[in-house]
């Protein structure tokens, strides 16, 4: 058996060590070609032949792009490109045949490199001034071409009229030319930009250059292609990387937090791995997985933290399903598709982008002080008679002694867990550059992210290599090659089993007492007195340091696409990917934890090795027609995923203590450990798709797109394995129209959308509708003297062959405005999503199984959003800009099983402690989200009992008083008790008078910010908020009772003034005299509501007392930046250095009681977690940080 495990092992171990041996090779096969495209050069064109009869001159001008590596500008509002010729010229240069084309015509043009700019000889831009010609002897002239806000503009093209004599501005916008002709007239070009003739009088000419509407011109990523933001029939929202690169992060999804109407990020913790949960529109599914699918590059993948922010160019959000439909069953919950910076040509350009970063815990919650403490200890010990009295004063003393913890400064275990000093880092370095045929770019980044307990920290490497080169005219290779290694070290705190309690530093007394109590064997103690044994005896950071883990992973991704250009207007694409991810993670609990407990005190590992495999295969044929007034394109499709995954688990006991964990996990079976559990567990997943969308734009006005797409999964049955997907869009663009002439000064943009369509989910296991098994060593059984495996059933779901595809249909409509050339421009959109046949879990009984999966629900979604931006000041120094988003949403669950109405679920954060209440409800026409519980009536007076019973001790209620002593059987009933509503007048508060107390899903959330800049300085500020939510604060709970440990602290709102209280301060005798209690909390005295310490051990009641407004406006960043002039940092061959500093979680402004009102805690049952959200337990607190960071361009 032994052997079997570690040779299972130790096969990982081979698959660990063969990936380190594929990305080295990787890495020295990206450095071969990094130095190998230099070699690759441009190639002159060779004469062209055309032949060509009753012609556009579109049709000419793509004719000579096929036979050459030029490609055209023009504005076709200004260039007549539809006009009809016939054209025969052989053996004839680029010059001539332009020369023939456009004779007569009032069309000229400049050749630059690649580039061929058309424009209208004889018309100026409107708004510039007429061509002037130079006079006779200038010879040479310099200049500086900005923006209208007085910003450099970087790679204009400028080029002497009638020559090929040209040159680019440099990255401040100067540019010089020499040998001018007498004279000469300047062209300056640039994408964006109205095109200006100058004519040269003097031999300085800085030019200021006027945008065109640009932000129409904008190309968006959509699935299996690009379309011009102006064309878009659905919603599409995006974040460009140049944003990014100001804002420095150390993942993605956090970047986007705050910026994109209808996107909602939720960072779960403030731990350096914390999860990040991301929403498209709130996402439809109850059970299932809500996750949007990512795309990086063409490509899906499951995480998108393996990019480095630093490599991003640009992020889109496919928010409804005319849009998403495209990728059939992974679009949902919308599409993040997320495109890295691509290669570039030219000279070769290096780039360092780093920062470095300071954490510090920005809020602290108030403790009892260590007077408070020891009095509310003793009025607890006193409460359980003289037995809890003679416990105390062997710890604390007498209580005539007890004055002297006033002079004690005590510790706050808040600095001991998160005190330690944090230090983060990023160093990103980038080469790019290469000739006309080959391109390249290779970037590597180091992220470093401290922790703010002791030993925690996360550190992950990237390297992303780009490569495309032109095979041929008509057939280029792209090649991206993608390297993550993350590492995780720490115990970890939030939520569940196995991990320290950060709420340990909460109820961790400020003192020990008289004196540390005797070591003993800590394996001898029952479980009670062990904890309560560590927490004495250990600070908070030694315990943290017995809980030891390392999380790695690591990921090498490999796509590589061919496009074949067979006609001028039909190219056919080929991608192919590979990406193989290994997971280790390693846990060690040392001999004072409550596992080594169990287990005779001595440490325990947990092993759990994992690796996937994944197969893409893509293709796809495009076709674009364009003649008058009518474009067309058509893009039809195949693709086959697979992927399958291997997972070993391996649990081992009896370890030394003077062992480290380190070497015990490097020398597994070396080390005197017992293997005790194993198991292992492999699954395989295969999808064919077939997929096609059609486009179609009349006169600019007009635009129609239908999508269609096929899926079929192997995680369903036959018979139920196919899905099907359509989907359609039109749009009007209404400022076009001849009714709106006159409007074209202030109305840049009015365009109308409506959308709608269908996208599925198969986000479940690929077993659920077959039995499968896997191995359990844990039930091995005999074979003579062999013990063999014991094969159990791989999931704890019954099968389902009747499983089929979770649908959601999409409704969309969509407004997008821009006026005075989009210098204020913004989208307003409402939709309805309604997902069917949802595929929910649900609790059965059943031999070997509790639950099973059905195709059974239905729910609903309506909701809004708007987003604005604009560009409030256009100065030739100062230059403003702001946006704004936001997103509301209402989502109602329309159907569950038939003949059930509600479910109950447990967010488990007490463990046996909750005895079974369910504390979450889905239920027929709400929202998901619902916190169920009782209802917090104030506290029993002395008014509502008639004497007390000293006998028994008890206090005795009058009639009509409802009774809460039934909740878990033990809680005590007396003055101070919180009091819960009686909601069916029974006369006793049971499960029948719980109701919904909560709802955790906002009302609406959003963000809004400002950028400037202002000569060489930038700033940016940026605010997000969420309103309307609640947050089931379970904290409060455990941190204001006797929870899992003796002699507890408390939050403040437990001290003598806050709370009520039994004992005579001056005798320290425990009160029961009714009109004695009613005389010392009563009145005056009484600042606070109720004692929620009465409950005692009993239970962990969920009640509303502990429901909180989660609602909050955060100013999450400041940034202030500094370019230095490029005069200076150019002597030392530097293009471009700017230095900035930025302070994350600046300000939060809510009325949460908690660290942060941005929490959703890990819990227990994770297979339910989606239905529990908003849960504030035992989380890592985050940080305020302050970074300091330069971008160097060389």
């Amino acid at each position: 058996m032994k052997k079997k495990t570690f040779c299972d092992n130790n096969r990982l171990l081979y698959d660990l060590l063969r990936l380190n041996r594929i990305m080295k090779l990787t890495t020295l096969l990206l450095l071969i070609s990094f130095m190998s495209v230099q070699a690759v050069g441009f190639s002159q064109a060779a004469n062209l032949n055309i032949n060509m009869a009753n012609s556009t001159v579109k049709d000419v001008l793509r004719e000579i792009e096929d036979q050459t590596e030029y490609f055209f500008m023009y504005n076709d509002s200004k260039i007549d490109v539809q006009r009809k010729v016939d054209m025969n010229l052989e053996n004839k240069s680029v010059e001539e045949v332009l020369n023939a084309l456009f004779e007569g015509t009032g069309t000229s043009y400049v050749i630059k490199n690649r580039q061929i700019v058309l424009y209208p000889e004889k018309q100026s831009t409107p708004g510039t001034p007429k061509p002037v010609k130079s006079e006779q002897g200038i010879k040479s002239v310099t200049g500086r071409v900005i923006d209208t806000g007085g910003l450099p503009l970087p790679g204009v093209t400028v080029m002497v009229k009638g020559t090929t004599n040209g040159t680019i501005t440099d990255v401040e916008g100067n540019y010089t030319l020499n040998d001018l002709p007498a004279n000469a007239t300047l062209i300056f070009s640039f994408v964006g930009m109205k095109m200006q003739e100058v004519g040269v009088t003097k031999q300085t000419m800085n030019i200021t250059m006027e945008e065109e509407s640009i932000g129409l011109e904008e190309v968006v990523a959509i699935g299996y292609g690009t379309v011009r933001k102006k064309d878009l029939t659905g919603s599409v929202a995006s974040v460009q990387g140049e944003t990014l690169s100001k804002i420095p992060v150390s993942n993605t999804a956090e970047a986007l937090s705050g910026r994109l109407a209808g996107v909602q990020i939720t960072t779960a913790d403030g731990s350096p791995d914390a999860e990040i949960i991301v929403r498209v529109r709130g996402g439809g599914s109850i059970t299932g997985d809500n996750t949007p699918l990512y795309i990086v590059d063409g490509f899906p993948v499951s995480n998108i933290n393996d990019i480095a922010p630093t490599d991003i160019e640009s992020i889109n959000v496919l928010k409804d399903a005319s849009s998403t439909a495209i990728y059939g069953s992974q679009g949902a919950n919308g599409v993040i598709i997320i495109t890295t910076k691509s290669a570039k040509g030219g000279k070769t350009q290096v780039s360092y982008n780093g920062y470095l970063q300071t954490k510090s815990l920005k809020n602290r919650l108030d403790v009892l002080d260590p007077y408070e403490y020891v009095m509310l200890n003793y009025e607890l010990a006193a409460l359980s008679g003289e037995d809890g009295i003679k416990g105390f004063e062997k710890r604390f003393g007498v209580y005539d002694d007890l004055d002297l913890y006033k002079y004690e400064k005590g510790i706050d275990w808040q600095d001991d867990m998160f005190g330690a000093d944090v230090l983060s880092q990023q160093h990103n370095i980038s080469i790019q550059g290469g000739a006309e045929k080959t391109k390249y770019s290779l970037s590597s980044t180091y992220t470093k992210n401290g922790g703010l307990m002791e030993n925690n920290d996360y550190t992950r490497y990237n390297v992303n290599f780009k490569l495309d080169h032109q095979l041929w005219d008509n057939l280029r290779l792209d090649v991206n090659a993608r390297i993550a290694d993350t590492e995780v070290n720490g115990s970890g705190t939030s939520g569940g089993t196995y991990k320290v309690r950060t709420s340990d530093a909460i109820t961790k007394g400020p003192v020990n007492g008289l004196e540390d109590q005797i070591v003993i064997d800590p394996g001898t103690l029952a479980d009670d007195e062990y904890d309560q044994w560590v927490k004495n005896n250990l600070t908070l950071s030694e315990q943290a340091a017995q809980y030891w883990k390392r999380k790695n992973q690591k990921s090498f991704a490999f796509t590589g696409a061919l496009t074949w250009n067979i006609l001028k207007s039909l190219t056919y694409r080929l991608e192919g990917g590979y990406t193989y991810g290994f997971d280790d993670n390693q846990s060690y609990w040392g001999k004072y934890t409550s596992n080594a407990s169990y287990v005779g005190g001595e440490p325990l590992i947990d092993w759990e090795q994992s690796k996937s495999i994944r197969l893409r295969e893509a293709q796809t044929v495009t076709y674009d027609f364009s003649s008058g007034n009518h474009k067309f394109d058509a893009m039809v499709g195949q693709e086959i995923n697979s992927s399958q995954t291997k997972a070993t688990d391996i649990y081992a006991t009896n370890y030394s203590d003077d062992l480290s964990p380190e070497k015990i996990f490097a020398n597994l079976g070396l080390t005197g450990g017992v293997p005790s559990i194993s198991s292992s567990f492999s699954d395989k997943y295969n999808k064919a798709s077939f997929f096609g969308r059609v486009n179609y734009i009349f006169a600019d006005k007009y635009y129609v797109t239908a999508t269609f797409r096929a899926d079929g999964s192997t995680k369903f049955a036959e018979g139920n394995r196919w899905g099907y997907f359509p989907a359609g869009a039109i749009a009007w663009r209404v400022n076009k129209e001849s009714f709106m002439q006159g409007t074209e000064n202030w109305l840049s943009d009015l365009k109308l959308r409506i959308s709608y369509g269908e996208a599925g989910n198969d986000k479940i296991g690929s077993t659920l509708y077959k039995l499968s098994y896997k191995i359990d060593d844990r039930k091995a059984y005999g074979i003579g003297d062999q013990l063999a495996s014991y094969y159990v059933p791989k999931n704890s779901e019954l099968p389902n062959p009747n499983l089929k595809w979770e649908t959601t249909i999409t409704r969309n409509i969509g407004l997008d405005f821009g006026f005075f050339n989009q210098r204020l421009s913004g989208t307003l959109e409402a939709y309805k999503n309604s997902a069917d046949d949802l595929l929910i879990k649900r609790n059965i009984v059943a031999p070997g199984y509790d639950s099973t999966y059905e195709n059974i629900g239905s729910t609903s979604t309506k909701g809004i959003e708007l987003t604005l931006e604009g560009h409030i000041i256009k100065g030739k120094n100062f230059d403003l800009r702001g946006n704004f988003n936001f997103g509301f949403y209402k989502s109602n669950v329309d159907r569950l099983a038939p003949g059930i109405e509600e479910q109950s679920y447990a967010s488990g954060w007490a463990g046996t402690d909750n005895k079974g209440y369910y504390d979450y409800k889905i239920r027929v026409g709400d929202p998901v989200g619902l916190i169920y519980g009782w209802v917090t009536d104030g506290y029993y007076t002395t008014d509502d009992f008639s004497s007390y019973d000293e006998v028994n001790d008890e206090y005795i209620l009058k009639d009509g008083v409802a009774n809460i002593g039934m909740l878990g059987g033990r809680i005590g009933v007396r003055p101070g008790t919180v009091k819960l509503k009686d909601l069916d007048n029974s006369g006793f508060v049971d499960d029948n008078d719980r109701k919904v107390i909560g709802n955790a899903t906002p009302d609406f959330y959003g963000g809004f910010g400002l950028s400037s800049t202002f000569y060489g300085f930038d700033a940016s500020v940026l605010f997000n908020f969420v309103y309307g939510n609640d947050i089931y604060n379970a904290n409060k709970i455990a941190s204001t009772q006797q929870y899992r440990t003796s002699y507890p602290n408390m939050l403040s709102m437990m001290d003598v003034d806050n709370r009520y209280t039994y004992l005579n301060r001056e005798t320290g005798e425990i009160i029961t005299d009714l009109e004695t209690l009613k005389a010392i909390n009563e009145g005056d005295n009484a600042k606070a509501l109720w004692s929620p310490f009465s409950f005692g051990n009993a239970t962990a009641v969920p009640h509303s007392w502990a429901i909180e407004d989660g609602s909050f406006l955060r100013l999450q960043n400041v940034t202030v930046g500094y370019t230095i002039p490029s005069q200076l940092t150019r002597k030392i061959n530097i293009q471009r250095f700017r230095v900035y500093t930025t302070v994350n979680n600046v300000w939060t402004l809510t009325n949460y009681s908690g660290y942060d009102p941005e929490v959703s805690s890990p819990v227990r049952n994770s297979s339910t977690s989606s239905l529990t959200p908003g849960v504030d337990y035992s989380s890592y607190p985050k940080s305020l940080s302050w970074t300091f960071g330069v971008n160097v361009t060389f």
